[in-house]
């Protein structure tokens, strides 16, 4: 028979950080951004945030190519929170807030159904928002939304930009489509 798992107490301030366990999460759009800039900064933003709070960094991290607004339903999304629900750390930490995800209703849902259940904090090392802070939920909430504000406009935009380019016959994204050939 399994025992009862038993809820950890999260962290009610940054405060109470000190010694805690954590995870890195780096998330690019794409698999190109990697290799051009990467998520130097992200490791970055970690690392200072890491050394300032006196944390324990377990070696885990899990790093995304994958669009914001859908990297909830990506396996490395489900690979962290198997580690999470496994108590493998205390506290993942996200760079910045639009390097977690750019969904504000998958956020809500991760935090409240998955990580916080599992005893586990976000941290947005950016801002220095801790998920589990009250003091912090109101700016959590607005960082998440303008995150998928963000990429709402971009793909409107990049929408427009292809239909006026297919308007005046021009190539899309600065490129003949594959097996275009010219005739003048």
């Amino acid at each position: 028979m399994r025992e009862p798992r038993t809820l950890k107490r999260l962290p009610r301030s940054v405060d109470d950080i000190r010694g805690l366990r954590v995870a890195r999460w780096i998330r690019e759009s794409t698999a190109g951004q990697y290799d051009r800039y990467g998520p130097a900064s992200q490791r970055e933003q970690q690392d200072r945030f890491i050394e300032r709070h006196g944390l324990v960094d377990t070696g885990l991290v899990f790093q995304v190519a994958h669009s914001g607004t859908t990297v909830w339903r990506s396996a490395t999304m489900t690979e962290m929170l198997d580690e999470a629900k496994a108590g493998a750390f205390d506290l993942l930490l996200a760079g910045y807030s639009d390097r977690w995800q750019r969904n504000l209703r998958r956020t809500l849902e991760l935090l409240e159904d998955g990580l916080h259940p599992a005893g586990v904090a976000l941290v947005m090392c950016g801002r220095r928002i801790l998920s589990s802070d009250p003091q912090d939920w109101d700016e959590l909430i607005s960082e998440a939304a303008g995150a998928e504000k963000y990429s709402r406009r971009l793909s409107e935009r990049i929408i427009d930009g292809y239909a006026a380019k297919f308007d005046h016959h021009d190539d899309p994204g600065g490129h003949a489509g594959l097996g275009f050939r010219r005739s003048a």
